[in-house]
């Protein structure tokens, strides 16, 4: 169920169930030939007399002949669509092919027709031609060849519901053809953009992020071993800028520099944030190459991952991070200095 060929051998089984089961109703009922050529032989009930003795209907005999074979040729086709569906012949060479999906469809639209011409001719052979419906020939003797017994009624049901089943696996051929079409489209193309999506992948293993990632400084912990030479750690001008404050005119002071460069700090995120949304939907449309590849697609996220190396991006991006440690230095400042003020106050 899992794909279109395992739903053709799963209605194939139902169909050899479904034949299996029509044979059996056919066949047990057999016996009312026999009596029907017992007692007309090989002639038309009407041919005693002119044709109007019972009304013109024309009836030359039981067709449960043509029924059986109908229903053994079907049996015989559909099993060897079954054996041949789960071999490894079919997976690996007649799914690749154009012509199988349709010529499978063909036989089961012959399939098809079949079952639907031996319904017709037993529903008409149970009727004996229309005979039953003339009541000069519903006579006590002929009675018996009128009545429908509970097997017949299963074997007309088994019938139709049998023409459905092939008729839906013919449109299942159908669904199959198409979609193998589209493998074989896709893994074409796959094989065609091969080299420019390795370059991609080349770019993209080469360190090229399109978010922001906060630097952590590493710090060695405990005894430091001989020959360590410690990295020189940077410290932001910020820091050392802007102590604590101790007055209220510092305070002015940092509140003006935070309200002044806060503004340039919004419109460099809101830019960098610009540039960031885009980078992602680049992104995910590379994880859909595999899927619906294109050469157009390869082509957009190559330049997308060239404006990613943008000199002027990177300096941007820096300067927003900057700005963002910066105001947040200067605004936790103020934070303490007015904690420290409160307190005094409430003391």
């Amino acid at each position: 169920m899992k794909s279109w060929a395992g739903l053709l051998r799963i209605l194939g089984v139902v169909e050899l169930l479904l034949g299996a089961a029509v044979f059996a109703c056919v066949t047990a009922y057999v016996h009312k030939d026999n009596e029907w050529y017992n007692m007309f032989g090989y002639s038309q009930p009407y041919s005693y007399g002119a044709s109007s003795t019972y009304g013109g209907y024309y009836y030359s005999g039981p067709k449960t002949p043509f029924i059986l074979v109908v229903a053994g040729v079907a049996w015989i086709a559909t099993i060897v669509l079954l054996v041949l569906g789960m071999s490894m012949y079919y997976r690996t060479i007649l799914l690749d092919s154009n012509w199988w999906p349709l010529t499978e469809f063909g036989i089961n639209v012959a399939m098809f027709f079949l079952y639907m011409s031996a319904g017709i001719v037993y529903v008409n052979d149970i009727n004996r031609g229309g005979l039953c419906y003339y009541q000069l020939f519903k006579t006590p003797i002929n009675a018996s060849f009128c009545r429908v017994e509970g097997g017949q009624t299963a074997a007309i049901i088994f019938l139709f519901v049998t023409v459905v089943i092939y008729l839906i696996s013919a449109l299942v051929c159908l669904k199959l053809w198409r979609h193998e079409g589209a493998r074989r489209h896709r893994e074409l193309m796959e094989r065609e953009v091969g080299p420019e999506l390795q370059n991609v992948s080349k770019l993209i293993q080469a360190g090229i992020q399109f978010k922001s990632v906060e630097r952590k400084q590493e710090l060695l912990n405990g005894h430091i071993p001989a020959g360590h030479i410690p990295k020189p750690i940077v410290m932001p001008d910020y820091l050392a800028k802007y102590p604590a404050i101790q007055t209220n005119e510092m305070r002015d002071r940092y509140k003006a520099v935070f309200n002044d460069q806060f503004a340039e700090y919004k419109e460099l995120s809101a830019e960098v944030n610009a540039v960031l949304k885009k980078f992602d939907e680049l992104d995910a449309l590379m994880r859909q190459l595999p899927h619906h590849p294109g050469s157009i697609y390869v082509s957009t996220c190559e330049m997308g991952l060239w404006k990613a190396q943008d000199p002027a991006f990177l300096e941007k991006k820096e300067r927003c991070e900057y700005l963002k440690n910066k105001l947040s230095h200067i605004k936790q400042r103020i934070q303490d200095y007015d904690k420290v003020m409160n307190w005094n106050v409430q003391i």
